[in-house]
């Protein structure tokens, strides 16, 4: 499919790695419910991706893991090392904490499950585009109840290493703690909304967390705040 060089900027475009048709059916229902995004590319196989993905224009990668010819989490690697700005959306049937995790360290910003509504699926998309970290609710209890332990023993957070940020990615952090969205944040500090969402990103691996209320906890707890 190609893509649409000319769109505006409120359009969301959307790339599909995926080799279940079926899917992409569905995907292609679901983009009904909103118009103004567009699928502006689909790869079936690793190699078709690792080949077109990279140089696509997408905004929100849908990446399954289970692609027939290679993972899914490197991919997202790749993806995460070439287009930075973009957000990396996993849609898979694998729901078990430690594909959620290796998939979060490897760039995922987003971690939906198959199964979900086309309503789901695009509120998942919503978020994502503004700052979010979509993860399906039973996946997202597994985090919680992880978070929670670190918490209750306050060993694991306050014993971890600062991690070295950026004069830059303080100022975000500062003003991710103060409840500013993405676009507020551009604007307070005169930069880009993808440039915010690609230092809010770096900011969850640096912090090995995956939320906003995470990362504020995180960094409150090595005294970063």
């Amino acid at each position: 499919m190609p893509e649409n060089q000319g769109m505006p900027d409120t359009v969301t475009r959307i790339y599909l790695i995926e080799d279940d048709r079926n899917i992409l059916r569905f995907v292609e229902d679901a983009l009904r419910l909103r118009p103004d995004w567009k699928l502006v590319g689909q790869s079936e196989t690793y190699a078709h991706a690792q080949l077109m993905a990279p140089h696509s224009l997408a905004d929100v990668f849908l990446i399954d893991l289970g692609l027939p010819d290679g993972n899914g989490e490197d991919m997202l690697r790749i993806l995460a090392e070439s287009r930075p700005e973009a957000e990396l959306l996993v849609f898979t049937v694998f729901g078990d904490e430690t594909r959620l995790i290796r998939a979060l360290q490897m760039g995922a910003t987003g971690y939906v499950l198959k199964g979900c509504t086309a309503e789901e699926l695009i509120e998942a998309i919503e978020q994502i585009r503004h700052g979010g970290a979509p993860i399906s609710p039973l996946l997202a209890r597994m985090l919680l109840k992880q978070f929670r332990h670190i918490t209750d023993t306050g060993k694991e957070v306050a014993n971890a290493p600062s991690p070295p940020l950026s004069e830059r990615e303080i100022d975000v952090l500062r003003l991710v703690a103060q409840g500013y969205i993405n676009k507020e944040i551009a604007q307070r500090l005169g930069i880009g909304v993808a440039t915010v969402s690609t230092h809010i990103k770096s900011l969850y691996r640096k912090l090995s967390v995956h939320s906003r209320v995470q990362v504020v906890r995180a960094a409150q707890a090595r005294g970063l705040l």
